[in-house]
């Protein structure tokens, strides 16, 4: 029995020694953990060490698995790299825990971080003697490090991660420093601190407001900025949506931030005083409800080194102000602003603004002393900025009108008593009128859309500076526009309308309406737009400059355009997806390029990057041009954008088109015809490579000036036949037929006729075949065959053939002044030798037998034209030769071109 006893009362030591032992195990492996996971962070920290440069070390670890997970990590530091003397950053402590049973019976879905908190960090920047910093330095480093990749592939649109099942119950950073110290100036080292660093937010989750509290001695051994976040209950995702800001400040003494500022700045003294609150309200995105701004921020005595007799620059915010963008209201029960001698005061009341009834209440909004000329004596670093560009007070208005009936807000801005000198765009001398004015409605009779109109009057300024726009001052340059704006559903985009507007430029007047909206967010954002202008006439020429009035106020040179920079990045194609808008148009008459226009009308509309002519049409050079069909697209840089070109033509003088290319007498007649071509790019260069298409037509009453084609070859051929000869006189001028056809196929820079062009004269047939490159050359083979009156008159008689004798030519160089090449008068010699010798021999011997001779020694009347047709044969063989050729030569350049652009891919 005694055994037995001892036995049962042996148990609670055993299962105590099981305990102990298990406790003896739990903190046995608590403390290799420790040891553990101190010796992979060391391992860590001396990799990152050898890439930022920097020594990183981390004091000790301690882990804790019940009740709560948590870990502290302890005097972790992130030392001074080569050539610095104090530590990048230093840590104390750092403790984070989290609750054990949550997370473990959740399958850590539950996640109660219990305390989260950052203590005795410090942070050193410092600015050593080349000027930069250590930041700049690790920042530098750390993109040295990173992967180079060739392009950043746009992140595919996710929906936000859900951390509802995350809840702080308190996460702080409590005593950290900011310290600057600076070694640029070779002396002893200059320091200010921002010390005594607590933040803390306290029960984060969702569903519960989000309150951040910030405190700080800013440049001062107490704490003397306060700053404090309020949001509204957080959502799932834990990203917050800020209701109010609250920020304290006593007394900051700037001083000591001087020599940290840029030396242009040239701080010396000042103080910051703060005591401010903002209820955000609807104007922050995701917000909700009215805004209001209550409070004062002063920065007093603030004094910058080179300021006219040492002045001192108060600046003063004073404002309580509420207002409510969702339905216009504003109220102004204090608007205070003073910038030196300058302010802006406030006061009044507007309700509703956005309904069919707004009510204003004695608001107004006032600047006095606007100028920036005057603030620039306080702040010299102003005066550089403003570079000699604006002087002189702006005068600003905005005040509350009208009956209780009709009530509207009046807007007005006038510029004209400043003098403004803005380098290559304008200028206006003091007193010179530059005003605008605007009234604001309440909504449009639909309800929600706010009515306005507007005036702005530029008579006054000079806009000759920009090179653009040929306008001096006192010219006549205004603008007005009436319509309404609203505002889109939840916040998102806006539709503005403006069914009349109006401007007088110069000695014209152009009219019409327009509209605008946006709408959507991200990729399926879209932009729509419309226009519709009128102009009974309207002076392109007297408005804008052309190069003799460039060259003339640029010392007789031309500016060139400003190269583009081969550091931009390329464009994104796809920028204009969701475009869609149309432009109407009518001028009655329109000179522009120094050609005069009639009629001028066209619709032209947008979708996406496609640009396309729905309509157009204009009477020029005394006949009709349309250009119906023809596209664009925008999405691609300028060099690769495709076009097609479809234009009809009915009843062009040719002589007036050809002049606005070149001052010389080339050709006159009608043209009619079609043009339809493609390509890409706008380069003469690249046009050479990918234009392609047709011009087909007809040129009626023709003469080709500057160009004797007959006399061209009478010469010559004077001067190569063995009796008296002389050769026909120079017009300067060749007639063309009354309707000459034709048409021209343009592939690899070359527009080669389809077929060969042919027309008859009284003094000659003459057919050309070949082509016309891009640049207006020439390249044509062809035939010259002179009828039996014109050899009649070339050989003084001596010869009348049966028939036309043919001379083949080449018609070269540019087309504005062609040259007659590789005239071959060899074949039409040897004829009219014969000829002329078998009507000698005739003659002497006269009667029957002569006629027998005469047919003996030119081989009879049929061989006379067998000759002549197998010359013509032998012309048409060559002009298909030199076809060939030419083409053979085009498609070689083409391949030429290609392997070049291959070579430049592969870099070969």
């Amino acid at each position: 029995m005694s055994d037995v006893v001892k036995k049962k009362r042996r148990w609670p030591y055993v299962l105590g020694g099981v305990f102990a032992l298990l406790v003896v195990v739990v903190l046995g492996v608590l403390w290799r953990l420790d040891a553990i996971l101190l010796k992979t962070a060391r391992e860590q920290a001396a990799t990152y060490s050898q890439k930022l440069g920097r020594p990183i070390e981390i004091g000790d670890i301690s882990t804790q698995l019940f009740p709560t997970v948590g870990v502290e990590v302890e005097n972790v530091s992130i030392g001074a790299a080569e050539g610095e003397d104090l530590p990048l950053a230093q840590m104390a402590s750092l403790d984070i825990s989290v609750a054990a049973g949550p997370l473990l019976s959740s399958r850590g879905k539950d996640i109660q971080v219990k305390n989260a908190e950052l203590s005795g960090l410090t942070v050193n920047v410092v600015r050593l003697a080349d000027g930069t910093t250590n930041v700049q330095r690790l920042l530098q480093r750390l993109e040295e490090q990173s992967p180079k990749t060739e392009e950043e592939k746009p992140e595919d649109e996710s929906q936000p991660t859900d951390l509802s099942g995350v809840h702080v119950e308190r996460a702080a950073l409590t005593n950290g420093t900011i310290r600057f110290v600076d070694r640029s100036g070779g002396q002893a080292a200059r320091e200010l601190a921002v010390k005594d660093l607590d933040i803390e937010v306290k029960d984060l989750r969702a569903g519960k407001p989000l309150v951040v509290d910030l405190a700080a001695a800013v440049l001062a051994d107490k704490q003397n900025l306060q700053l404090s976040l309020h949001a509204a209950p957080l959502p799932p995702t834990l990203i917050p949506t800020p209701e109010s800001v609250t920020l304290k400040a006593q007394k900051i003494d700037l001083s000591p931030l001087g020599p940290f500022l840029p030396p242009d700045v040239g701080l010396q003294a000042g103080t910051v005083d703060a005591d401010w609150k903002a209820e955000l309200g609807g104007a922050v995105p995701g917000g909700t409800g009215p805004t209001r701004l209550v409070g004062v921020i002063s920065a007093l005595g603030l004094r910058f080194a080179g300021s006219e007799g040492g002045k001192a620059l108060d600046v003063v915010l004073d404002t309580d102000v509420a207002g409510d963008i969702a339905t216009g209201d504003l109220s102004l029960d204090k608007l205070k602003l003073d910038l030196g001698p300058a302010n802006i005061t406030g006061k009044g009341q507007v309700k509703g603004l956005l309904s069919d009834k707004p009510s204003v209440q004695g608001f107004e909004l006032v600047g006095r002393n606007l100028d920036p000329a005057v603030l620039a004596e306080y702040y010299p670093p102003l005066k550089k900025q403003l570079n000699g560009m604006i002087a002189g007070p702006i005068g600003l208005e905005v005040r509350g009108s009208g009956t209780q009936d009709a009530q509207a807000i009046n807007v007005d801005v006038d510029l004209t008593p400043v003098r403004l000198r803005v380098p290559a765009q304008l200028v206006k001398s003091a007193g010179g009128a530059m005003k605008l004015t605007a009234r604001v409605t309440g909504a449009a009779a639909s309800g929600g859309a706010l009515k306005f109109d507007a005036n702005a009057d530029l008579s006054g300024v000079d806009l000759r500076p920009g090179l653009l726009v040929d306008k001096s001052p006192g010219q006549r340059m205004d603008f007005a526009v009436a319509g309404t704006y609203a505002p889109g559903k939840g916040g998102v985009g806006m539709k503005v309308e403006v069914p009349k507007m109006t401007a007088h430029v110069l000695e014209d007047t152009v009219t019409g309406s327009a509209a605008f909206a946006l709408a959507g967010v991200g990729k399926k954002q879209t932009t729509t737009f419309s226009a519709d202008v009128k102009a009974n006439k309207l002076d392109a020429d007297a408005l804008l400059f052309d190069e003799k009035e460039l060259a003339a106020r640029n010392g007789g040179t031309v500016p060139a355009p400003a190269p583009e920079s081969a550091e931009l990045p390329p464009e994104d194609p796809a920028r204009f997806n969701g475009y869609r808008g149309d432009i109407r148009f009518a001028v009655g008459a329109l000179r522009y390029a120094e050609m005069d226009l009639s009629n001028v009308t066209g619709v032209v509309k947008m979708t996406d990057d496609l640009i396309s002519v729905e309509k157009f049409s204009s009477g020029v050079f005394g006949g009709k041009v349309a250009a119906d069909g023809t596209t664009i697209r925008l999405g691609p840089a300028a060099a690769q954008r495709p076009f097609e070109a479809k234009v009809k033509v009915d009843g062009v003088e040719m002589a007036q088109a050809i002049a606005q290319a070149t001052p010389r007498k080339v050709m006159t007649g009608t043209f009619n015809g079609n043009v339809d071509v493609k390509g890409i790019g706008y380069t003469p260069e690249k046009l050479k490579e990918t234009l392609l298409g047709g011009i087909s037509g007809n040129i009626l009453g023709g003469t080709l000036l500057g160009k004797d084609l007959v006399a061209s070859v009478s010469e010559p051929l004077a001067k190569a036949l063995p009796f008296a000869s002389k050769a026909l006189k120079s017009g300067e001028v060749t007639s063309l037929s009354e309707n000459l056809p034709f048409g021209v196929q343009i592939k690899n820079g070359v527009a080669q006729l389809s077929k060969p062009i042919t027309w008859t004269r009284p003094e000659a047939a003459m057919s050309f075949d070949g082509g016309i490159k891009l640049d207006g050359t020439l390249d044509l083979i062809g035939s010259v065959a002179l009828t039996p009156s014109t050899v009649k008159t070339l050989t003084l008689g001596k010869v009348t053939p049966p028939g036309d004798i043919p001379v083949g030519l080449k018609l070269t160089g540019p087309a504005w002044k062609p040259e007659v090449t590789g005239v071959d008068v060899k074949p039409a010699v040897t004829t009219l030798a014969k000829l002329a010798a078998s009507s000698l021999a005739g003659n002497l011997i006269g009667g029957k037998r002569g006629e027998q001779v005469q047919q003996i020694i030119e081989g009879g009347e049929e061989k006379l034209r067998a000759d002549a047709e197998a010359k013509r044969k032998e012309l048409e063989v060559k002009a298909a030769e030199e076809k060939a050729r030419l083409e053979a030569e085009a498609k070689k350049r083409a391949e030429e071109e290609a392997k070049k652009r291959l070579r430049g891919i592969f870099g070969k």
